[in-house]
């Protein structure tokens, strides 16, 4: 029997991602998708990805460090001359900056450490990743996103959203979206979100699930069984 899990924001806590994995008993045949924010912040994110490649049974989520890690990388895995380096544009420039400023140095010095393949590999793994996912467990209907669904119309179809909208939103609790799907995000500390009644704990409120429990902040490392309705924590 197949058992669905979720996860987020696990930044770079390989011992909290390999713990909650024996907490949930994870088997070949269940399905972990994981929403983000895997990288940055702990230091062993790359660590992380590795493990999630080798399990055909885990489905990445892209989250906004995964996409600030990707686009500073291919900047920093160019050939830099004298020529090149004049080259870079503001923005190039801005999106490193960026990225170290939101804890990117752990995940950047783990990079370099890795053999030339290796780092092929991770990067391709990144491609791989997902802005959203849609499925029905029980025959209730959910929308795995990152940080939530800015812009939102309930009549425009996901793929119609800029990857901004899934990536970078704060939408609360009070932001509505469907009256039949339940949106699961991170992104948002649990701990931040005004009336939360346990704070790095899995918040549910409407239609929204709030899975971030502030593992990159001191806080835990939350799953949720999405068959049971089952947390577990780190």
């Amino acid at each position: 029997m197949r058992v669905i899990f979720v996860v987020s924001d696990i930044h770079g806590s390989f011992d909290a991602y390999r713990t909650i994995l024996g907490k949930i008993s994870f088997k070949s045949t269940d399905t972990l998708y994981v929403l983000g924010d895997v990288v940055d912040r702990g230091p062993e994110g790359i660590k992380v990805l590795q493990d999630m490649m080798g399990r055909p049974n885990v489905v990445p989520i892209l989250g906004n460090h995964e996409l600030m890690m990707a686009v500073s990388l291919k900047l920093l895995m160019r050939e830099i001359t004298e020529g090149s380096v004049s080259e870079l544009g503001e923005a190039e420039i801005g999106a490193l900056a960026e990225w170290m400023a939101n804890g990117g140095e752990p995940t950047l010095r783990a990079f370099r450490a890795l053999s030339r393949e290796k780092r092929r590999e991770v990067m391709e793994y990144l491609g791989e990743f997902s802005l959203y996912e849609e499925l029905t467990v029980n025959g209730r209907d959910y929308v795995l996103v990152h940080a939530g669904i800015d812009n939102f119309s309930p009549s425009r179809p996901l793929e119609d959203y800029d990857p901004a909208d899934f990536l970078e939103g704060r939408s609360g609790p009070a932001d509505a979206y469907w009256p039949d799907k339940t949106v699961i995000s991170g992104h948002i500390p649990t701990r931040l979100i005004p009336g939360s009644p346990a704070p790095d704990r899995v918040y549910k409120t409407g239609g929204r699930l709030f899975i971030d429990c502030g593992c990159g902040f001191g806080g835990t490392l939350g799953a949720l069984c999405l068959d049971t309705g089952e947390e577990f924590y780190v």
